[in-house]
């Protein structure tokens, strides 16, 4: 029997997979449970290793992206879509189920809450963060920066922005995982290098653009925009442990 003008074998046809739904991840396999399996400092260490691994493959793919974009390599862009979606998402999912889990379904002590509501607040910096740099990544085919050939040079100090920033993350990070303030004030005090890399880059992009170059200009400041704005974040993160 036909239904709204279909007949009924199509619904035998195959179905495309969305998008939405090629990560390949079993969340029954995280172990969640109402009581710790173990002692809870056990289970808060487990999860602050899993958050720093995420927080290390952003960082990586940070300096991946930005080396695409500046030396317009299409290929190194379209990896940083794979790496995301086979490492950083896959860790996202875990470290928000354990997050939610920990937080909402056990009964754990007010330190121990508190550890892992600011395991939370890092994660949705970092899922930030890793939209961040597949934004930058789109950026790679549509932009032409002069020292495409110089593989640690570019004319508008992209790549130490982003060498910079991804430092400023892993401290960031570092600073809650070790509970060393120290890594945090590192963190804001390496954001004076990157305004300064900032305003020099703006202040060229405006002095320099014209009628003829402002297509390719606007996709370069978004690119620093970007970095920027992750660098941002990463003292967003480091603020709560200063």
């Amino acid at each position: 029997m036909a239904l709204f003008g279909k007949k009924s074998s199509d619904s035998s046809k195959s179905v495309a997979v969305p998008k939405a739904f090629t990560i390949q991840i079993d969340p029954s396999k995280f172990n969640l449970a109402t009581k710790p399996s173990g002692p809870v400092h056990e289970q808060l260490e487990t999860l602050k290793q899993k958050l720093t691994k995420l927080s290390s493959n952003v960082e990586n793919n940070l300096m991946l992206v930005v080396r695409a974009s500046t030396k317009k390599d299409k290929a190194l862009a379209a990896s940083a879509f794979e790496f995301d979606e086979r490492y950083i998402q896959k860790g996202k999912f875990e470290v928000e189920y354990m997050t939610l889990a920990y937080l909402n379904f056990q009964q754990l002590g007010e330190a121990d809450q508190k550890i892992v509501a600011n395991a939370g607040m890092i994660l949705k910096e970092l899922e930030k963060i890793a939209q961040f740099c597949l934004n930058i990544a789109d950026k790679t085919e549509y932009i032409q920066l002069a020292n495409v050939k110089e593989l640690h040079k570019d004319e508008y100090g992209l790549k130490p922005m982003g060498d910079i920033t991804a430092e400023m993350i892993k401290k960031a990070v570092e600073a809650f995982v070790s509970g060393n303030s120290k890594h945090a004030s590192e963190t804001l005090d390496m954001m004076k290098e990157i305004e300064d890399l900032y305003q020099a880059a703006v202040k060229k992009l405006k002095a320099e653009v014209n009628d003829s170059n402002i297509t390719n200009f606007t996709g370069i400041l978004s690119v620093v925009e970007h970095v920027h704005a992750t660098a941002e974040l990463s003292c967003v993160i480091a603020r709560h442990f200063c």
